[in-house]
């Protein structure tokens, strides 16, 4: 996975595991998380997902959805990650969407056509 990400030089990357519901189906989400300026996102974190994702920091992400049914992998950068469906082959974009106030993201599975959503709630970032 993380031969995926742009190799950064003074960059701290961190590793995030969701909890994602994909509409009903209960799914686990680990995401890695880089920073392309020099950025120690786990000093400002605070148990918030937005301390994670500051604004003007540009930030690339790749990892791994997986429920009982389907396994999906995913790399992108800032609000937008390219998604493939392990089971079809199928390809899709994803826009992140930060809920600060749910501690988490949701997903915006084809965000230009015709859009599902799916949220995930931050249980762990290290």
């Amino acid at each position: 996975m993380l031969a995926l990400l742009p190799a950064l030089a003074g960059a701290n990357p961190v590793s995030l595991t969701l909890r994602c519901d994909l509409g009903g189906a209960p799914a686990r989400m680990d995401m890695q998380v880089h920073y392309q300026q020099a950025f120690d996102p786990l000093t400002n974190f605070r148990g918030q997902i937005t301390g994670l994702f500051p604004a003007g920091v540009t930030v690339y992400t790749a990892g791994q959805v997986q429920s009982a049914t389907a396994t999906y992998s995913f790399r992108g950068e800032n609000q937008f990650s390219d998604f493939t469906d392990h089971g079809t082959g199928a390809r899709f974009r994803v826009e992140w969407v930060l809920d600060g106030p749910n501690n988490g993201v949701w997903m915006k599975v084809n965000p230009f056509g015709a859009t599902t959503a799916h949220f995930c709630a931050l249980l762990d970032a290290r």
